[in-house]
């Protein structure tokens, strides 16, 4: 059996120059597309009030919580902010709840290319899922999504390192 490690390796850095070479012609790259994905999810997710979801969209999230959820380092973030800021992507607003910090939203130009960045991760889906049958695709997801999250775990109670 081939160790997982070593596919979650190949799967990393083929997802990454896939994401690099699809967002090319829009002046993104990988993690710019990545960082832009996270904003979506939390903009747009179906079982929240329609009210919940405006709040969210005006707030928006720290870069420190964004840069936490994609295990980022900080200057990568902050470099990934300021170009998706340059590029009209993202805004910068005062945040209310720490002055040390601003809270990013999506802008109207964003929201018009979600359409498209989801494409893009459909086709990776197709391309990663071609002679997967459905009941394997789910458990491969639920097995990978508990093996993402025991690593996290393991990290913060300094188990790995």
């Amino acid at each position: 059996m081939e160790p997982i490690g070593k596919s979650v390796i190949v799967l990393e850095k083929y997802f990454k120059l896939f994401l690099k070479n699809a967002l090319r012609e829009y002046d993104l790259n990988a993690t710019e597309g990545v960082v832009l994905l996270l904003l979506y999810e939390q903009a747009i997710t179906p079982e929240k009030s329609v009210m919940a979801e405006m709040h969210r969209a005006v707030c928006g999230r720290t870069q420190e919580q964004m840069r936490c959820e994609v295990h980022y380092d900080k200057a990568v973030m902050t470099r990934t902010m300021q170009v998706l800021e340059e590029k009209g992507y993202v805004m910068r607003n005062p945040n209310p709840g720490d002055n040390r910090s601003y809270l990013f939203a999506l802008t109207g130009q964003a929201l018009k290319f979600m359409p498209t960045l989801v494409e893009i991760l459909k086709q990776w889906n197709s391309c990663l899922l071609r002679g997967v049958s459905a009941e394997n695709a789910a458990i491969a997801a639920e097995v990978t999504a508990r093996m993402a999250q025991n690593a996290v775990e393991s990290v913060s109670k300094g188990d790995l390192i």
